[in-house]
C-alpha cells in the first residue's frame, strides 16, 4: 500500500461510512494529510474512479490535463472550492461545492485542459473523481509554473490564503 493511495483488487467494491473513517484515518496517517481509494483495479483502464480525502491544510499544485482528458468531481462530505484559471495564473472561474444537500455545487466536470486546483474547505473533504484513463502522471498533468511547489510551505500557505480570496 502506497502511503496515500490504495487499489480496489475486488469485483465488486462499496463504499460506506465506515470506507471514509478508514481513509481519514489513512489521510491522517499520511505526509500530504490526503489518501485516495482507487476503485479501479489499475491505471491503465479507460475509466479512473478515485474516492479522494483532503484536509483543510492540503495543496494539490494547480495542474492540467491535456486535451480528451477530462475528470469531474461529486463531493460526498464536506466542502471545497475549484479554481480554475488562465494560462497566467489569473482565477477565471471559482466553483463553490458542497455536499448534495448543502446547496452548492456538488458535481463538476472539466471537459478542456484547464489549469485547475481543488481547495478543501472543511476539516476533510471527501470526493469522487472520475478521470479519463489510462492514467501515467508524467504525460497526464502538467503542474502550473506560475504556482508554488508543494515543497514550500511558506509560499503554499500565503498562496492558498490569496486564492479563497479572489474573486473572478
Amino acid at each position: 500500500m502506497n502511503k496515500e493511495a490504495e487499489f480496489n483488487t475486488k469485483d465488486i467494491i462499496e463504499v460506506n461510512q465506515k470506507t471514509i473513517e478508514h481513509l481519514i484515518k489513512c489521510a491522517v496517517e499520511s505526509p500530504r494529510k490526503r489518501y485516495r481509494l482507487c476503485l479501479h483495479h489499475s491505471p491503465d483502464l479507460l475509466v479512473n474512479e478515485m474516492v479522494i480525502v483532503g484536509n483543510r491544510d492540503t495543496y494539490i499544485h494547480p495542474h492540467r490535463h491535456p486535451k480528451g482528458k477530462d475528470e469531474s468531481y461529486y463531493v460526498i462530505q464536506g466542502e471545497m472550492t475549484v479554481f480554475i484559471f488562465d494560462d497566467s495564473g489569473k482565477v477565471v472561474q471559482r466553483i463553490e461545492m458542497g455536499e448534495h444537500d448543502s446547496g452548492k455545487t456538488f458535481l463538476y466536470r472539466l471537459s478542456s485542459n484547464l489549469w485547475h486546483l481543488p481547495i478543501p474547505l472543511t476539516e476533510w473533504v471527501v470526493y469522487h473523481e472520475v478521470f479519463t484513463g489510462p492514467f501515467q502522471k508524467e504525460r497526464d498533468v502538467e503542474y502550473a509554473s506560475w504556482a508554488p511547489s508543494e515543497t514550500d510551505p511558506v509560499a503554499v500557505v500565503e498562496y492558498m490564503k490569496k486564492l479563497l480570496k479572489t474573486r473572478p
